[in-house]
């Protein structure tokens, strides 16, 4: 189990609910959970990239779909239109769904925290190694310059040179800066997904 309390990502897995022109009460409450799954699992399969960024816009096609028929004015994706005939999701099972994607979206956020530590502490270490760079570069002795060098071999880890610590340096900085971005992005979606109402 990690440190956020989660030993596997949640999955949905590829099954599809086919209630055979049963609709509402006679869809047995099983199959509208697994419904509700399958729509969610379709919708985010088709996400361009596994983040829960903008993840809101999904849970708000899901919503359309427990909607009255002529309150729908237009569907995002074609197998819920193609859908819409086999019975309405369940609203019930659909709140639910989001308080799982928002446990998710939590385990999102506590993970991109503990690599934001990861990128911090390397961080930290590559500037040290760029002061150490610095006053080597300075220094007028040999013996001096001799002395800096070994305290930047000492701090260089595996793949790691002279010449290419400053672009790793340069990369983590950026890598940092767009994970504290998803991280307040994520943080908006949990406000946006708590005000949505089905």
């Amino acid at each position: 189990i990690s440190r956020c309390g989660r030993s596997t990502p949640r999955s949905t897995g590829n099954i599809r609910a086919k209630p055979k022109g049963l609709t509402k009460k006679e869809i047995p409450y099983i199959a509208q959970i697994v419904r509700v799954a399958d729509e969610y699992d379709a919708i985010t399969s088709k996400r361009q990239y596994k983040t829960h960024i903008d993840i809101s816009e999904t849970l708000k096609i899901l919503i359309d779909e427990t909607k009255p028929e002529e309150h729908i004015k237009s569907v995002a994706l074609d197998h819920l239109n193609t859908d819409k005939k086999l019975g309405k999701i369940n609203s019930r099972i659909l709140k639910i769904l989001f308080k799982v994607v928002i446990d998710d979206i939590q385990y999102e956020i506590c993970s991109l925290e503990e690599y934001i530590k990861y990128l911090k502490t390397e961080i930290k270490r590559l500037e040290t190694i760029n002061k150490y760079y610095i006053k080597m570069q300075n220094s007028k002795k040999d013996k001096d310059k001799e002395y800096f060098l070994e305290g930047i071999k000492l701090m260089l880890v595996k793949g790691e040179t002279l010449d290419n610590f400053k672009s790793i340096l340069e990369e983590f900085n950026e890598t940092l800066k767009f994970k504290s971005e998803d991280i307040k992005k994520l943080y908006d979606e949990i406000k946006i997904i708590k005000k949505l109402k089905i």
